[in-house]
């Protein structure tokens, strides 16, 4: 009787992520790291506000998949002026 089928999971694909970023900036490059967030890290005080926000307007609910397109323009825009890097909303997902 098999109890287990922990062996047949295949690994979570980020930590892959997380090792190979992890050797290419031991390797002297820049990696802009958008591969998961940071739990232990209190939320920008502007983000709670804009939550309070919502939630008064009863704003809440499941955005489009890709998620909200004035977020996907925002987030672009902030990469740009953070790393300089020119980002295309439309291949940004939230």
């Amino acid at each position: 009787m098999r109890l287990s089928r922990r062996g047949a999971v295949d690994p979570f694909i980020v930590m892959d992520v997380m090792e190979a970023a992890r050797r290419a900036e031991a390797a002297g490059q820049h990696i802009i790291h958008m591969e998961v967030g940071q739990p232990g890290t209190a939320a920008p005080a502007g983000a709670r506000a804009a939550l309070a926000q919502a939630m008064e307007r009863d704003a809440l609910g499941y955005t489009v998949a890709l998620g909200l397109p004035a977020l996907r323009a925002r987030i672009a825009r902030m990469y740009g002026e953070r790393h300089g890097v020119d980002v295309n909303p439309e291949r940004v997902v939230v």
